[in-house]
């Protein structure tokens, strides 16, 4: 089989991912979402899977993901607090290294029982092939200071070496931290974004992880290469062909077991073409 890259493929992701091994293919960034194994509805049985099972399978789908990777690349892997230390533990085993558990938080969830918290929150791993380098472009995602008050005068500080040092604001806002706060796709004013897929990710968050997480090149373009082995309703390929038409060159390969989302995903992307 022949991939090409800026391109969703209808296929099984547990195949699919031994076939992209065997290309030779490598990617600087899997960046995915999978099945939570929570029930969903997704057209399948994927995410109704008995403990051992998944566990199993993802310890699998893992270890393809990790061969796949560029000696430099990384992996980020969406959770649900049911799970997520079992899928880090695995990751730990298979060789990766941790960089940081971060968590997409969002104000307007809801829950469907008094019995327990609301939901407010999804972790999702950054692990990373090498751990001596990477790719985090902590100047493509900084954020607004909080106040501009303690801005004002000076900040003095002691260096390692004792000597007093003066601190100044970043003219591009904060450091991000590992909380990510994007809303869900929730009311009217997400409605032309929102699709009938049960998970689907806000285009703002996946656009900011792609900027933190893609390599850039000498012009300070985004281009590398970046794979989602669990597309759903296309929301990678939607905000990598967003870059892309700005000026950046990622190639991206997406796959997706269900033909309805593969024709929801290329709906998105063609639309994308007609208001650009």
């Amino acid at each position: 089989m022949t991939w090409e890259f800026n391109k969703i493929y209808n296929l099984d992701s547990d195949k699919a991912l031994t076939q992209l091994l065997d290309s030779g293919i490598k990617f600087d960034l899997i960046l995915t979402d999978p099945p939570y194994n929570l029930n969903k509805d997704f057209g399948n049985d994927s995410d109704k899977l008995e403990f051992n099972e998944f566990i199993s399978i993802n310890r699998k789908r893992l270890s393809v993901c990790s061969d796949l990777l560029h000696k430099d690349g990384s992996i980020i892997w969406f959770g649900i607090h049911h799970y997520i230390g079992f899928i880090q533990t695995i990751m730990y085993e298979l060789g990766l290294h941790y960089r940081r558990m971060n968590i997409w938080y969002y104000e307007n969830g809801f829950s469907r029982t008094k019995k327990s918290p609301l939901t407010q929150y999804e972790p999702f791993l950054w692990f990373s092939k090498s751990n001596k380098k990477w790719t985090y472009n902590v100047d493509d995602v900084r954020v607004p200071y909080k106040s501009t008050d303690r801005l004002k005068n000076p900040i003095y500080y002691k260096g390692s070496n004792g000597e007093t040092k003066v601190w100044t604001p970043n003219p591009l806002g904060a450091m991000r931290g590992d909380v990510w706060q994007f809303p869900t796709l929730a009311g009217k004013l997400f409605q032309k974004e929102k699709t009938e897929h049960p998970t689907q990710k806000p285009q703002t968050l996946i656009t900011e992880i792609i900027k933190a997480y893609c390599p850039k090149n000498a012009d300070g373009f985004y281009e590398g290469t970046i794979l989602d082995p669990f597309l759903g309703s296309g929301t990678l390929a939607v905000c990598c062909e967003i870059l892309n038409k700005e000026g950046h060159n990622i190639k991206w390969i997406g796959i997706e077991i269900e033909k309805k989302w593969v024709e929801v995903s290329y709906k998105r992307l063609s639309d994308i073409t007609l208001i650009n």
